[in-house]
Parts: structure tokens; sequence; C-alpha cells
């Protein structure tokens, strides 16, 4: 096989957009994240699925910053955001907007995120790096799953995670009624 060229790239992902088109919208609530390379990458997780933007609460870090900017490689400049500082007032808005709220987190009555009832407009909550998707953030959501992890470690980054569920959110595969 050979390296393709730009025009086949984008040639290749328009055949597979149109082979498998998104089943359902996602966006993304950062609650106080404090890596801005976290955010960065989040960016361009949220480019790659389409989303529809990120929301950022607590004390994430917002653009313009040059640690987001060099991680997001200027999808940062493409995918729309907004700040809600508080994440209570965020989660009602989006439920207000007609989102379903899931937390991804390890916490009683989660679910592996392959075996989860998904609505077409979800939004992925996605919590702290050393303290996860807080208590009472876990008590708005209309539910939480998580990544079944087969090696010896907890959980992986937040950006792989939301990569993860992300796409499953807007392909439905594996999807089942609760």
């Amino acid at each position: 096989m050979l390296p393709l060229r730009k025009v086949e790239i984008r040639r290749l992902f328009e055949q597979a957009a149109k082979d498998f088109p998104p089943q359902a919208e996602v966006a993304f609530l950062l609650q106080s994240l404090e890596d801005p390379r976290n955010v960065g990458s989040l960016f361009r997780v949220a480019d790659a699925v389409g989303a529809r933007e990120l929301v950022f609460t607590g004390k994430t870090p917002i653009p313009p910053h040059d640690e987001i900017d060099r991680t997001s490689r200027g999808h940062d400049r493409r995918v729309p955001w907004r700040r809600i500082a508080n994440t209570h007032e965020a989660v009602a808005a989006l439920k207000e907007e007609g989102y379903q709220v899931v937390a991804l987190e390890t916490a009683r009555g989660t679910r592996p995120f392959l075996d989860f009832a998904w609505g077409d407009k979800v939004c992925l909550v996605l919590g702290n790096e050393s303290n996860g998707v807080y208590a009472a953030t876990l008590g708005q959501c209309d539910g939480a799953v998580f990544v079944p992890m087969y090696g010896k470690g907890p959980s992986m980054n937040v950006h792989v995670a939301a990569a993860l569920v992300a796409y499953q959110v807007i392909l439905k595969g594996g999807g089942r009624e609760e």
C-alpha cells in the first residue's frame, strides 16, 4: 500500500461519511479539566466526530491559549465552543436544549458504553483528570458510562476515552435498549 495524497484522503473520508452517516449529534462538557493539552486534544476529537460544540465549565482553560492551540493544531478555531462557568447551570442549559447528558465516569450504576441506549442528541460530560466527574454533576446526568479496561490500569487519557465513546454515540454501534 502507498500513502494517499491529501485529495485522496478527503475523498476517502467523504465516502466513509456517506457509507456510515452519523446517527446522532454529540457535544462535550469539560468539567474543570486542568491540562490545556487535554483541551486541545478534545478539540481535535470534536472535529473528528463532527461535534456540535465544546462547553467549558469550572477551571477548564479556554482559547486563546498557546498549549491548546499547539495541541489542537488549529481545530480550536474551527469547532464551536462556549463557557458556562457553573457546571450545574451548564447541564441545565444543555438539557433544556434537548441533550441527553451522559457522564463518562466509573461510578455506581454506570454501564459499559457499548451497552447504553443513546439518544439522538447527546452531551458527554468529561471530568477533571484527578477527580473525575463530580458527584453533584453525576446526580444531574441522565446516565453514566465507562470504557471497559482489560489491562491493569483503571483509566485512559480523557481525550482517548472521549473519542471511543463519541464514535459509539454518533454511529450507535452496539447500543442496546436499557
